[in-house]
């Protein structure tokens, strides 16, 4: 039997598109706290990631090994009601993104 992960982001001032997705998954989840990242002003290295509940409280972030058609296995990372929360270890900027899909080498623990 199949299961899906389904990303719901609730539309705010971070991510005011929101985000509805479904991904299939390749079995059950486990947390992270680590990605390999880079945002889209060019900030790369080892980010800390964290999801968001709607009150903006903090929870775990959680990934998932998923079938991507362009690049066979990847990695869903995905928080709560608000998306995601990346924090640069190197220069402590911070980014929001509604959920993430990385190489399975990007996922660090």
């Amino acid at each position: 039997m199949a299961s899906f992960v389904d990303v719901l982001v609730e539309e705010h001032d971070e991510l005011p598109e929101g985000c509805s997705m479904r991904f299939q998954a390749e079995g059950e989840g486990r947390p992270v706290e680590r990605v390999a990242y880079e945002s889209e002003t060019g900030v790369a290295g080892t980010f800390h990631v964290e999801g968001r509940r709607a009150g903006g409280a903090a929870v775990g972030a959680t990934a998932y090994e998923v079938k991507d058609s362009s690049a066979g296995t990847s990695v869903l990372v995905v928080g709560g009601e608000r998306g995601l929360r990346l924090r640069s270890l190197a220069t402590g900027e911070t980014f929001a993104e509604p959920y993430l899909l990385l190489a399975p080498s990007a996922v660090l623990g």
